[in-house]
C-alpha cells in the first residue's frame, strides 16, 4: 500500500494557520488569557470554540515580563478548521487591548500545515498542579494515546529563579495553571501533522499545547 502524501495528511486533519501582523510596541510575555479575552470582545464565537487554537504571540523579550513587537511581523497566529477562515479573518482591522497594551490586527495570511521532524510548544498543560516527573509520564501517555512516536525533550529552566525545573505558569482569573515547554523530535510526516492538528493537552485557546516548527515564519 502506498504511503499517504503530506497533502493528503493535511487535508485529513483539516487545520490551517491564519497569521496576522500586529501593530504596536509590546505585549506581556504571559498574554494567553488576555489575548483570548481581547479577541472574544471582537468575535464572541471564539468562546468555547472547539475549532480554535491560539499560538503564543511571537516577539523579542524586553525584560520586565514584556515582549517587543518588531515590524513587520506575523505575530498573531490562529490554528483553525478551514470552514472557520472567513469568521476569524474578520479580526482584520480590530484594535485589541492585551492586558492594557493596545495592538492593531493587520490583514490575514493563510498557511497549510506542513510536516517537520521537530515541533516545539512553549507550554503544555496535561494536568493541574503537576510536578515535572509526573508531567513527563502524562505526556508520554498522551502521545501513546494519539499513536505518535517521538523523542521528547522538556527543557530545563535557569539554575536560579522561580522555576528552575523549566515550569511555566498561566494565570486565569486567580487560578494558576502549571505546564512545561516541550520539544518533539524524530516525528514522521504523519505524526507531525497529527500533533499540529490536534495539539496536546488543555488550554489551547490560551496558547498552551500548540505545536509549531521552532520560530518558523513559513
Amino acid at each position: 500500500m502506498n504511503e499517504p502524501t503530506a497533502t493528503a495528511l493535511i487535508e485529513s486533519f483539516s487545520r490551517v494557520d491564519v497569521a496576522f501582523p500586529l501593530g504596536g510596541e509590546r505585549v506581556p510575555d504571559e498574554h494567553g488569557y488576555g489575548l483570548f479575552g481581547a479577541m472574544c470582545g471582537v468575535l464572541s464565537e471564539m468562546h468555547g470554540a472547539p475549532w480554535l487554537s491560539v499560538h503564543p504571540i511571537r516577539g523579542a523579550p524586553l525584560g520586565g515580563g514584556m515582549l517587543g513587537l518588531a515590524q513587520p511581523n506575523r505575530a498573531l497566529r490562529l490554528r483553525v478548521h478551514p470552514a472557520q477562515l472567513e469568521r476569524v479573518q474578520s479580526l482584520t482591522g480590530a484594535t485589541l487591548s492585551v492586558e492594557g497594551h493596545r495592538v492593531t490586527v493587520g490583514a490575514a495570511e493563510v498557511f497549510t500545515l506542513r510536516p517537520t521532524s521537530m515541533l516545539v510548544a512553549r507550554m503544555v498543560v496535561v494536568r493541574d498542579d503537576v510536578e515535572r516527573a509526573e508531567f513527563e509520564q502524562c505526556l508520554h501517555e498522551r502521545l501513546a494515546a494519539m499513536g505518535v512516536r517521538a523523542t521528547v525533550e522538556i527543557p530545563w529552566g535557569p539554575t536560579t529563579g522561580a522555576h528552575p525545573d523549566g515550569q511555566r505558569v498561566l494565570h486565569i482569573r486567580g487560578q494558576i495553571i502549571v505546564g512545561y515547554p516541550v520539544i518533539l523530535r524524530g516525528l514522521s510526516d504523519e505524526h507531525s501533522i497529527r500533533v499540529q492538528s490536534l495539539g496536546i493537552g488543555g488550554r489551547q485557546r490560551f496558547g498552551c499545547g500548540v505545536f509549531a516548527e521552532a520560530w518558523s515564519d513559513h
